[in-house]
């Protein structure tokens, strides 16, 4: 049975998990994924930022550990895990796929719209899983990693300038210009979701955006997330500057001042950029699916009806098999016999 973290599980997550999948998620290449402390700030948190669930069969527990995003109905699935000898049943993917069911079932009743999986490497049984969970493939991303940058490859920056609130509808408009509309119907992103969001004093990740302006258009956006163990980029480029993707790049790293690694996330759609990322140093680690799965939400409203005031009934008129042609003639027999 699967159902939500309770504190005796808590037991469960201090132990080495025989199985565990991370879905990278962006979070997690920022600051290492720590079950046990996850399930604390499940239970802690009451906006349903954090969601944990748990299925025991026998000796053999699941977990599956989600986040919510910011100020929209979706989630993110960020691990699973089995805890358990490794020669009891049932098999990891078979708790999983109990899990992800549940999780579907249960997002849904609290108006949750649409679920995430980033999927690394390739590999099929658990594409399989995700495909049996109702989730479909949208996109492919490829991560690149840059350790110890060489400062002594050029200082030729672009000029770009912090992002503006102002900004906002031209970084949008850049998004829906070089984003394939299958991607952008999964993501559905509105203009208000390139907004930096307001740093908090617990908030462990540091957001930073900048933009190239040209006239009154938007050429390229720059986004750094900045955590504890690592650095996370994403560029946004008009086709038509793309000869200066290294040099937006190169400014991008100019921005983080200490000796992190910095992770480079370039979708399917973007190979053009690898070769400006590969001449600064950037090397591809991993390739990642994207899935997506649409939940159908349960909508509520109350109704007034009244029942305690004489109303007319609406009569519909009873329908009639004979043919209309059939009908005429018979009217014009009955009144013909009646004159």
């Amino acid at each position: 049975m699967s159902r939500l973290l309770t504190p005796t599980d808590l037991l469960t997550l201090r132990h080495k998990p025989r199985s565990l999948a991370l879905l990278n998620d962006d979070a997690l290449l920022l600051q290492r994924h720590r079950p046990l402390l996850f399930g604390l700030r499940s239970l802690v948190a009451n906006n349903s930022r954090y969601t944990t669930y748990v299925h025991h069969e026998g000796s053999v527990s699941g977990v599956l550990q989600a986040s919510s995003r910011e100020s929209r109905p979706e989630q993110q699935v960020v691990a699973l895990a089995t805890y358990g000898p490794s020669h009891q049943l049932p098999t990891d993917h078979d708790i999983w796929f109990r899990l992800l069911e549940t999780h579907v079932v249960q997002s849904a009743q609290q108006q949750i719209q649409r679920l995430y999986v980033t999927q690394p490497g390739a590999n099929s049984d658990m594409s399989e899983i995700f495909r049996q969970s109702g989730y479909s493939s949208y996109a492919h991303q490829m991560l690149l990693r840059l350790d110890g940058p060489d400062w002594d490859q050029g200082t030729r920056l672009a000029t770009m300038q912090p992002q503006s609130r102002h900004d906002v509808w031209g970084v949008h408009q850049l998004y829906g210009q070089i984003t394939p509309r299958p991607v952008q119907h999964a993501e559905a992103k509105a203009a208000r979701d390139w907004m930096l969001p307001l740093q908090t004093p617990w908030d462990g990740v540091k957001r930073r955006a900048w933009v190239l302006r040209h006239a009154a258009h938007v050429m390229a956006a720059l986004r750094v997330r900045s955590g504890r163990e690592a650095h996370l980029m994403h560029l946004l480029i008009d086709p038509n500057a793309r000869e200066l993707a290294t040099d937006m790049l190169r400014f991008g790293i100019s921005q983080i001042a200490d000796t992190l690694p910095i992770w480079l996330v370039l979708r399917d759609y973007q190979e053009e950029l690898l070769w400006s990322a590969q001449d600064l140093g950037f090397q591809p680690i991993d390739e990642q699916s994207l899935w997506v799965r649409h939940n159908v939400s349960f909508m509520r409203r109350s109704a007034f009806a009244r029942v305690l005031e004489p109303t007319r009934e609406s009569g519909s008129p009873v329908p009639s098999i004979v043919p209309a042609s059939e009908q005429a003639r018979l009217y014009a027999r009955t009144k013909r016999n009646n004159q």
